[in-house]
């Protein structure tokens, strides 16, 4: 049952697997706003929890066969869902039909013009950025996200325009199936090759990324990063086959088709000139934010808008209304002139670009908390995560959150926390428990220093409670 039938439908309910994830619960909170009736499970609550409740949602903690009730005629899980899961088993008992997220992403978004956002990092930001941009340019896009967008409250909008912003996902190359009308890749770097797609091959992974720039049609368009090597060579490749790609850099020397100039950051965020290859020029650009790596999202914001007609003002608006998104440089506590940052980055490139942002805006020490995210991923890029604490004083590394998968030998947290001393000369401390954070940090912070907490996992819980904790401990 596709995505138009359920909408006319009425009578049956959806169920998600896996409904607490961000990316689940945009969809979920979609099929709300038609009034489709939804429920789902996951292994705990989380702050989505109370939102989806809100909503209408019946929310099962725990995967059991008896969530899947008789009135479900459509059962949506996500990848990492193993065929063994007890209500993926209760599904095919009844023969209940059963599809991916990517499966009812694509069917969502087929009703629209979409817009997806693709590459290895920066995708949930300048998702983010690229919807306020429509929103206030007057498009009324509808939005699925991968983070809480501040401007709306919500990891999505339903909206009644032509347009639905999405960010793709690449971790199980689902990306290249999504009708894109206008797609963006911000960079390319090695990540997810455990998936099946992928066969542990990056060269595979960007065959991927060069179908999706090859299925956007002619009257649409790609924008593509060319500061990012993989990327260029990406571009370089397929410029003269493909006119509607647009090349974007925030390197001054760049002959890109628009150029992020006379950058400027402070506490108060960031300010920039954008110059186009055409000519034009879009002056004294201010967002609220912070990073280089920020300046380079909002240009594929702006080659988006430009690109449907969103006028230079309006562009400068929606930006300068940006705030940011839930758990990308993000703060979320201060104790005694410390301030405490939860951030979502989990892959080195990600860690060195937030601390290089941290580095520039604290005026004493930063001290980095790591939770490593998944064994696979450690040992994979295990001598880049080694070189990536450069920019911090003090890294307290935690044991890994293994999400379900066991410890490889050399991607331990043990391995890690040697590894980043022998590299990084760095001061390293083993966190044992998350309860020992909080003393693990007060004897040694001072006013103006900055903790900047890293992670997929459990960590932006930690963070969320660090100053309530220092300040008891």
């Amino acid at each position: 049952m596709n995505f138009k039938e359920l909408k006319n439908y009425k009578k049956g309910k959806v169920h998600f697997i896996g409904i607490g994830g961000i990316g689940m619960s945009a969809l979920a909170f979609i099929l709300r706003n038609e009034n489709i009736a939804v429920q789902g499970s996951d292994m705990s609550e989380n702050y989505l929890t109370p939102k989806l409740r809100e909503k209408g949602v019946t929310y099962f903690v725990g995967h059991k066969k008896e969530n899947v009730t008789d009135d479900v005629v459509l059962v949506v899980q996500t990848s990492i869902i193993k065929s063994d899961n007890p209500e993926i088993l209760a599904a095919k008992e009844k023969g209940i039909e059963i599809i991916t997220r990517a499966n009812l992403l694509a069917q969502v978004m087929a009703e629209k013009k979409g817009i997806t956002i693709a590459g290895t990092h920066g995708k949930t930001s300048t998702t983010a950025m690229t919807s306020l941009v429509l929103e206030v340019g007057d498009l009324d896009p509808t939005v699925i996200n991968g983070g809480i967008i501040h401007y709306f409250g919500c990891n999505s909008k339903s909206g009644k325009g032509d347009y639905l912003v999405a960010e793709s996902d690449e971790s199980d190359a689902s990306f290249v199936e999504l009708p894109s009308f206008i797609g963006a890749i911000t960079n390319i770097e090695p990540e997810h090759l455990e998936h099946s797609s992928y066969n542990g091959s990056f060269e595979t992974q960007k065959s991927y990324f060069e179908r999706y720039i090859k299925q956007i049609p002619a009257d649409g368009a790609c924008v593509i990063c060319v500061d990012d090597k993989e990327s260029l060579s990406l571009y370089e490749k397929l410029k003269n086959d493909y006119k509607n790609l647009i090349s974007y850099s925030i390197k001054v020397e760049s002959n890109a088709d628009l150029v992020a100039k006379n950058i400027t950051m402070d506490m108060n965020g960031l300010s920039f000139d954008v110059d186009f290859k055409n000519g034009n020029m879009i002056s004294d650009v201010k967002m609220p934010i912070y990073g280089l790596h920020n300046v380079s999202n909002a240009l594929v914001a702006i080659a988006i808008g430009k690109f449907l007609n969103v006028s230079d003002e309006k562009i400068k608006k929606a930006l300068s209304l940006f705030t940011g998104v839930k758990r990308r440089f993000t703060k979320v506590g201060e104790y005694n002139g410390v301030v405490i940052i939860d951030d979502y980055g989990h892959h080195p490139t990600e860690i060195k670009v937030v601390l290089e942002t941290a580095r520039a805006l604290c005026k004493g020490k930063v001290y980095t908390v790591f939770q490593p995210h998944k064994y696979s991923r450690v040992k994979a890029l295990f001598n880049e995560f080694c070189n990536a604490f450069s920019d911090c004083d003090t890294v307290i590394v935690s044991d890994v959150y293994s999400v379900g998968q066991p410890a490889i030998i050399g991607a331990t947290q043990d391995d890690l926390i040697l590894g980043i001393e022998k590299n990084s000369n760095k001061n390293v401390i083993k966190l044992a428990s998350e309860k020992d954070l909080a003393k693990a940090l007060k004897s040694r912070i001072r006013a103006g220093d900055m903790i900047v907490c890293f992670g997929a996992g459990t960590i932006t819980y930690w963070a969320q409670s660090l100053a309530e904790q220092l300040k008891n401990s």
